[in-house]
């Protein structure tokens, strides 16, 4: 691959430490998810130790929802309105200041915060065809990225020099990285490709491929482009979720008959080991997302017949209810 994205790809060894920064900051923010609780969809947040009462953040009679937490646990970015008139838009999370980011005719899809927190990466879906854009978190500059027709952005290199996103069917389909500042764009896959996640260390991006039938689990080297298939099953796997080291991923599969929370080891060259179970039920466990500091691990549970927010260690032990409601309480963000 060009020589750009190997530089930028370079200090990937300083990531042990910069995980240990981050996970070590005061303060460690609560999960923030959605809720129809109230006649539509609103951004909530909890504690992840139970302790408390669940805050409606938005407020407003409009649906909010696919929030996202800011890697400094800050800030919340969310979309609302519907499809006519939908807005990017980021608020504290105490609910304050609230801040419209990007508003356009379209559908806004998938956003994702820069590592610097400053900025985000979203998917508009217009009449006229799909493009990828940053915009600042202010809401000051918007920028078109790629007009490759997007389906989905999948997230930032550790550096931010990187940007994710795929494309699923038509002669363009496959992932693609390029730069957000728009300098290079590189084409790393062309296959039915999505759900790609890049590893908080930058040296794999892991994604879903239906090119053998169904769903199944890949990791790539984005620098040599070299690709490693994760999982082998007839059922279909997908949610996927990078441990803050790297080490490990996350992912729901339906080999068991219904959605369970699997996590595996992804070792060097991308082979993968030490396959785990994290839940075993007869109702669907799915949307997995690591705690900052990877110890735990917020998920969705339909254990009593609708969505709620559940939380267990990084091994499944000590599952923990935070929501109890008739409602459905779903995309928790961490």
């Amino acid at each position: 691959m060009a020589r750009s994205l190997q530089r930028s790809l370079g200090l990937a060894a300083l990531l042990p430490f910069l995980v240990f920064a981050l996970a070590c900051r005061s303060g460690a923010p609560p999960i923030v998810f959605t809720s129809d609780r109230d006649g539509n969809l609103e951004i909530y947040s909890v504690r992840a130790d139970g302790r408390g009462e669940e805050q409606n953040l938005t407020k407003s009679p409009r649906d909010e929802f696919s929030p996202s937490l800011s890697p400094n646990g800050r800030y919340v970015a969310f979309l609302a309105g519907g499809s006519d008139d939908m807005k990017l838009e980021v608020l504290q999370i105490s609910g304050d200041d609230r801040t419209q980011v990007f508003s356009g005719s379209g559908e806004i899809t998938h956003p994702k915060w820069g590592p610097d927190s400053e900025r985000l990466s979203f998917v508009l879906a217009q009449e006229s065809g799909n493009a990828v854009y940053v915009s600042d978190s202010e809401g000051e500059e918007s920028m078109l990225l790629s007009k490759v027709a997007a389906d989905e952005v999948g997230g930032w290199s550790l550096e931010g020099n990187f940007i994710v996103f795929s494309v699923r069917d038509g002669a363009e389909q496959g992932l693609y990285v390029r730069n957000p500042d728009g300098v290079n764009e590189f084409r790393r896959t062309q296959s039915t490709d999505y759900g790609a996640k890049w590893s908080p260390d930058s040296r794999y991006i892991a994604f879903l491929s239906t090119r053998d039938g169904n769903p199944e689990v890949y990791v790539i080297d984005p620098e040599e482009g070299e690709e490693v298939r994760v999982t082998n099953s007839e059922a279909p796997e997908y949610d996927l979720s990078w441990s803050p080291n790297g080490k490990r991923l996350l992912f729901v599969t339906e080999r068991d008959g219904n959605a369970e929370i699997y996590s595996i080891e992804i070792k060097d060259k991308g082979m993968s080991d030490n396959l785990t179970r994290l839940t075993h039920n007869e109702v669907r466990d799915e949307q997995p997302t690591w705690s900052p500091n990877g110890r735990r691990i917020a998920f969705v549970s339909y254990l009593d017949g609708d969505a709620e927010i559940f939380v267990m260690e990084s091994d499944g032990q000590d599952q923990q209810r935070l929501t109890n409601n008739e409602s459905e309480d779903t995309e928790p963000s961490w």
